[in-house]
């Protein structure tokens, strides 16, 4: 699924700075020293309730908004709500939905010229999220997300992405992250898939605006990976099971709906999780263990069958890596249990989100 964003360059050429392991921006004249980004710490965004009506539909909206604003940046993107017309050009931030082409896009307006000076920055971001082709959801629930076993796109996923524009954030297509594929960046863990900011698109908002002056500690788990590029934007998808050699990937099997994988009791396998450091500052010695459990909610009630410490974990570098594990030889064969992992398992870090520490992956013991 594509995106479309569309730009108004004025007088000088705006292009799109690409660093490795990195976010993306854009900079006016090709000077990084020169990010197009808003004059101070906030702008407002429009929600024409035309287009999502008090209830459910706005509250996906807004919520959409909040996740963005849950970054370690001062930058926040107030939102209220408008009735009556809605237009690219008019001086105003607004969110609406037409019938358009993409599922969503962002229509951004800057300017970049020298007159005297050079003078940079940006001036309308709109959202428009399409009326007529995708079933859209509001629900966090995964049985209703088209990525797990439901049939709709979740309006908040989309939202984030573009809401990313808001702040001058550009699509990266080399690592994992949400102005990548959003359809397929959610923490996941019993029955709820949460579309999220990321590590990614933080640390692009600590570059345009720097980081907030209070505490921000943020770590977590997915279980979604980045898998190539689809011209812009990264593509996802489930994280896997790899043999312990780490030179194959074991045999999959769907499990309710979801991707799974064959294992056999007592053998040494390695699963596979996202871990990110969404916050200000690298962390060092990060716990974490590994669980098995009957369902696919991970907990510390489940039976913890391996463990260790992440050295460190860095707030600028999205980090997919598999873990050997031994499947216990006391589980049941041919049954049905999840592994999983619990990031910071010691609660060392004090963190905004404590949440997101917890991912699965079905698996068929044999």
């Amino acid at each position: 699924m594509n995106m479309t964003k569309v730009f108004v360059p004025m007088v000088f050429a705006v292009l799109c700075s690409s660093p490795a392991f990195s976010a993306s921006w854009l900079e006016c004249n090709g000077d990084s020293g020169k990010k197009l980004r808003w004059g101070g710490n906030s702008t407002t965004a429009r929600i024409n309730t035309g287009s999502f009506p008090a209830g459910s539909v706005l509250q996906a909206a807004q919520r959409g908004v909040n996740i963005t604003n849950t970054n370690p940046s001062p930058f926040t993107i107030n939102h209220t709500t408008e009735t009556g017309g809605v237009g690219s050009g008019n001086g105003q931030n607004e969110i609406w939905a037409a019938s358009i082409s993409p599922p969503g896009e962002a229509r951004m307006r800057y300017h970049c010229y020298w007159l005297f000076g050079w003078h940079y920055g940006l001036d309308e971001v709109d959202i428009v999220l399409d009326s007529t082709g995708p079933s859209w959801t509001t629900s966090q629930n995964k049985n209703a997300n088209s990525t797990y076993t439901g049939s709709s796109s979740p309006i908040d996923a989309v939202i984030v992405h573009e809401a990313g524009h808001y702040l001058g954030l550009m699509h990266v297509n080399w690592e994992y992250n949400v102005m990548g594929d959003s359809w397929r960046h959610h923490h996941t863990n019993g029955g709820s898939a949460i579309t999220y900011f990321g590590e990614d698109a933080s640390h692009g908002a600590r570059v345009l605006y720097g980081s907030q002056g209070s505490a921000f500690n943020d770590v977590s788990a997915s279980h979604w990976r980045r898998t190539g590029a689809s011209g812009e934007y990264s593509s996802h998808d489930r994280v896997r099971v790899r043999n312990n050699a780490n030179t194959g990937t074991l045999t999959g099997i769907t499990i309710a709906g979801e991707p799974g994988y064959r294992v056999n009791r007592g053998s040494v396998v390695r699963p596979e999780f996202t871990i990110e450091n969404n916050g200000k500052q690298a962390h060092a010695n990060v716990s974490f263990g590994l669980y098995v459990s009957t369902n696919d909610f991970i907990s510390y009630s489940d039976t913890r069958i391996g463990g260790g410490t992440f050295g460190s974990i860095h707030p600028a570098d999205v980090l997919t890596t598999t873990i050997p594990v031994i499947i216990p030889n006391f589980l049941n064969a041919g049954q049905n249990y999840w592994l999983g992992i619990i990031v910071d398992e010691d609660n060392d870090i004090n963190e905004v989100n404590g949440s997101n520490n917890r991912a699965y992956i079905p698996i068929r013991v044999q």
